[in-house]
């Protein structure tokens, strides 16, 4: 009988930006990696750790995400877990030398959309970095509360999560703060005293976020591509939230992205003004987690005990 585990909701503060570049560029497409190989990435690239925690945590992050699989292979007497990019995963770091602002609008939208795109349990640590994202933007311009925002989601995912017993430590939430201050421009930076980070909207994204945003609202409202979506301000903030963005620049934007990123359309007409899809992005290859079981039953993506 398969042993049932209850899913993290807990997102981990060793999933953090500065493994990207001593860990997932390092990583190349195709090849299978086990932990310990990926351990020897990281120490070989200055870094000291003790332990697999670190590894297991992104690489299990960046398969749930839809950056790379996971995979159990039997080693003599003992299972070993390994991990491979895929497609998308090798596309995402293309786009690090290439376009850097754009590489972290396209993490972030991957950690926001994967619970919203699945609604799997096994996925409800990216529950907690969309409502931990939502709530900043929300509240912004702010001074960041970490310690009462945990508390709030605590309480709100013991309400919709009941039967899982969801639980998270306040650093968990921190681990969100680290991705947001990385945006370009940053959603969360330094203020005051003490490292105390503050929220302000974005006055631009990339239009590939805004694209994918738009994208993520139409999935939501069952939308038929080529059918046009009127805008109204409900559509406004579902965008600009994704986007961490300054509604007052929601229609800069739209413009900006109408003029870069092809099948998307602004129509204007006498009754207002709407925002066609023709298709799903083609410009990138969203992961399909509709194939995935749904329950949390143990498989090689969830993790080991931490160490």
């Amino acid at each position: 009988m398969k042993k049932i585990r209850s899913p993290s909701f807990a997102f981990m503060n060793g999933l953090s930006p500065k493994y990207i570049q001593p860990l997932f560029l390092r990583i190349e497409p195709g090849h299978w990696y086990a932990r310990n190989e990926l351990v020897g990435l990281l120490r070989d690239a200055g870094m000291s750790i003790q332990g697999s925690a670190i590894v297991q945590y992104n690489t299990s992050a960046w398969a749930l995400m839809g950056l790379g699989m996971v995979k159990a292979e039997k080693v003599s007497s003992s299972w070993t877990k390994l991990f491979c990019l895929n497609t998308l995963g090798k596309q995402v770091q293309a786009t690090y030398s290439t376009n850097l602002a754009l590489f972290y609008d396209l993490m972030h939208f991957l950690f926001y959309s994967a619970w919203h795109r699945s609604h799997q349990i096994q996925r409800a640590r990216f529950w907690l970095y969309a409502s931990v994202s939502d709530a900043l933007w929300l509240e912004a311009p702010h001074a960041t509360d970490s310690f009462g925002l945990t508390n709030r989601l605590q309480t709100e995912s013991a309400r919709l999560f009941s039967s899982y017993q969801p639980a998270f430590p306040e650093r968990s939430v921190g681990a969100v703060f680290t991705w947001l201050a990385t945006l370009t421009p940053p959603f969360l930076a330094k203020c005051g005293i003490r490292s105390q980070l503050c929220s302000n909207r974005r006055s631009y994204c990339s239009p590939q976020l805004f694209h994918l945003a738009t994208d993520l609202l139409y999935t939501a409202e069952g939308l038929v591509y080529g059918t046009s979506m009127a805008i109204d301000e409900r559509h406004i903030e579902a965008i600009s939230r994704v986007c961490l963005l300054d509604t007052e620049r929601f229609w800069e934007m739209a413009d900006l992205t109408n003029s870069a990123i092809n099948g998307f359309q602004i129509r204007r007409g006498q009754w207002g003004v709407s925002i066609a899809l023709d298709a799903p992005p083609d410009w990138i290859v969203l992961p399909d987690f509709s194939q995935e079981p749904a329950g949390p039953e143990e498989n090689p993506l969830e993790e080991e005990e931490q160490e």
